[in-house]
């Protein structure tokens, strides 16, 4: 007499995924708006089914790009020597469409665990995140205006004057290359067909294609980079000169927390790896009452 004996259902993936989401970079400076954009990842890794649990590994970088629109700032400053006659005169500085522009590119080796049934699915877990390039960049609109105290009405468009329309950029600047911790939750469903006519779950395809909803969130403030000076400066000694910085890079988000936020969608393609299951045959023993594996010596009382 003879049985069969089978390990439970095990499967092993090469696993190829692309996701899209926006992107925000969280801080809890007052009266800051939050800078958001967009971010694609691509990864590749490894996935293995023991029955319904899931363990995915892997490797993928990603890429951010970001832009917070400032608010418009008014100045007004009291002039008595720039001008070319020595008018005294009040300058008014107007800076608009202020706008700071991130871009940073990542590496991530993300861990996690989940559980698949029904076709639906989720992964929970972190993934370690280094930043490997970024780039920050700020410009600005500025106009200025003068009021003599001599003449009525708004005077402008007069650079011997030192009245003028001109953009102000900080120029690039390094940033973005900090470590972060994330901590992964993503929900879908399988998308490929994966039952036979006869109405029974078996696997049809070498591979498997999933579609889901996830959420990406640092858990560590990246905000270690020096900053490189106050957010807008203002010099009128010789006309008006502005000097701006990005708000991430400025002295007023020293100290300060900052997390990455990322929600999109993914979509993964798995690949089966080529694998044989085990089996054994057993033998009945008939006078010992038990069973021995065909061509060994293990027994199953």
């Amino acid at each position: 007499m003879a049985a069969t004996k089978l390990n439970p259902e095990q499967y092993h993936f090469v696993d190829f995924w692309g996701s899209l989401g926006y992107s925000a970079m969280l801080h809890n400076m007052p009266d800051a708006k939050i800078p958001s954009g967009v971010s694609p990842v691509i990864g590749v890794g490894y996935r293995y089914f023991r029955n319904n649990f899931i363990i995915q590994t892997g490797i993928e970088g990603r890429y951010v790009w970001m832009k917070s629109v400032m608010e418009e700032v008014v100045l007004q400053e009291r002039m008595y020597d720039s001008d070319v006659n020595k008018e005294p005169f009040t300058m008014n500085v107007q800076l608009n469409n202020r706008k700071d522009i991130y871009r940073t590119a990542s590496v991530s080796i993300p861990f996690y665990l989940g559980y698949e049934k029904n076709r639906f699915y989720f992964l929970a877990g972190v993934a370690a995140n280094m930043g490997v390039y970024g780039k920050a960049e700020s410009s600005s609109d500025l106009m200025t205006k003068a009021q003599y105290d001599r003449y009525i009405g708004l005077f402008e468009g007069m650079p011997n004057h030192g009245l003028s329309n001109l953009q102000v950029q900080s120029g690039r600047m390094n940033y973005g290359t900090a470590f972060d911790l994330m901590v992964h939750g993503e929900i879908g469903a399988r998308v490929d067909e994966f039952s036979n006519k006869t109405g029974f779950k078996r696997k049809k395809h070498t591979y498997r294609m999933y579609l889901g909803a996830f959420v990406d969130c640092g858990v560590l403030s990246i905000n270690s980079q020096p900053a490189v000076g106050d957010q807008l400066t203002m010099d009128f000694t010789h006309g008006v000169n502005a000097a701006i910085v990005p708000l991430l890079l400025s002295n007023q988000m020293s100290n300060r927390r900052l997390n990455n936020l990322i929600v999109g969608v993914k979509y993964t393609i798995a690949f089966e790896l080529p694998q044989r299951g085990k089996s054994y045959i057993y033998d009945y023993d008939r006078v010992e009452h038990h069973y021995r594996i065909r061509g060994g010596n293990q027994t199953i009382r």
